[in-house]
Parts: C-alpha cells; sequence; structure tokens
C-alpha cells in the first residue's frame, strides 16, 4: 500500500528522471509529460493494492515504456481511421453512401449486444485498451473481460455475416 508521503517522496525523487526517460522514449516533450502523467495518475490510483518495494525506477520505467507504446498504437489507429475517412470523402458518393451503411449497420450491431458486451467490446476494440486495463476500468476480472469479448465477437460476427466479405476486403 502506497500512502500519500510515500507517493510524493516517489514523485519528486522520481519525477525528472522519468520526464527525460519519457523523452528520450517518446522523442517528444508534450507526449512525454503526458506519458509521465498518465504512470503518476494511474500509481496514485492504485495505491491501495500496489506494492513497489526496492526497484521503484525500474517499475516507473517500465510503465513509461508501456504507457507510450499504448498511446503511440491509439494514436496510430486514430490516424489510420482518419486517412481512411477521408479517402471515403474523396472517393466517389457510391463507395461513401457504402461506408455509411457499413457503419449504420455496425452501430445497429453493437445495439444488440448486452450492455457490459458492448462496453468491453468498445473498450477494446474503439479505445483499444487491453484485456488487463479494461478489467481496471470496469472492476471486472480479466477473465470476465474474456468472456464477454467472446460473447461480444460471436453476436457481431452473426449481427453482420452478410457483410463480412465488403469489411475484410
Amino acid at each position: 500500500m502506497l500512502n500519500r508521503s510515500t507517493f510524493e517522496d516517489i514523485f519528486r525523487e522520481h519525477h525528472a528522471s522519468c520526464l527525460a526517460f519519457a523523452v528520450h522514449y517518446t522523442g517528444n516533450v508534450h507526449e512525454a509529460e503526458e506519458v509521465v502523467q498518465q504512470v503518476f495518475l494511474r500509481l496514485w490510483e492504485k495505491r491501495e493494492t500496489i506494492d513497489i518495494t526496492g526497484a521503484t525506477r525500474s517499475y516507473l520505467f517500465a510503465a513509461i515504456r508501456n504507457t507510450a507504446i499504448s498511446n503511440w498504437r491509439k494514436e496510430t489507429v486514430r490516424q489510420e481511421k482518419e486517412q481512411v475517412a477521408g479517402d471515403l470523402r474523396a472517393g466517389d458518393g457510391q463507395l461513401q453512401a457504402s461506408a455509411w451503411e457499413l457503419e449504420r449497420l455496425y452501430q445497429q450491431a453493437l445495439e444488440v449486444l448486452p450492455e457490459r458486451c458492448r462496453e468491453v467490446f468498445v473498450l477494446s476494440r474503439q479505445q483499444q485498451l487491453k484485456y488487463a486495463e479494461i478489467a481496471d476500468v470496469m472492476n471486472i476480472s480479466v477473465k470476465t473481460v474474456e468472456n464477454q469479448m467472446g460473447k461480444a465477437l460471436k453476436i457481431m460476427h452473426k449481427e453482420l455475416k452478410e457483410y463480412l466479405q465488403v469489411l475484410l476486403f
């Protein structure tokens, strides 16, 4: 368990080196500051259950590396989606109409999912969170996340079966 005083000591002692490591890792001061803030915020949020004994710096650097990679993946997916959307907007009207229809069908299929299933699916597929992150956010076990994703994928496959060839090219 991490109390306020210990957290403040860790922050004061390691913030500068964490920031330097994050800048080196991300190549961008703004991104580095965001990553370090995310890591320390997560550390504070998990203070009741976390036990950092000994290698605090190693723990923080690993968390920074993992957070930076996760953020990079999310940003890459977002940029790819924006590129596809831009290509569709620039494309012919028929292709654009087809994309809108597929989006509408996808949204309808999402609505068929039970609430918890839908939430897990959206966090995984749209927010690009890992199962462990979803479990933390939803306060459920990783196994429950796995089960809910399996259920969601089966339902989505059933609902969109006719359109999978178009979606998968």
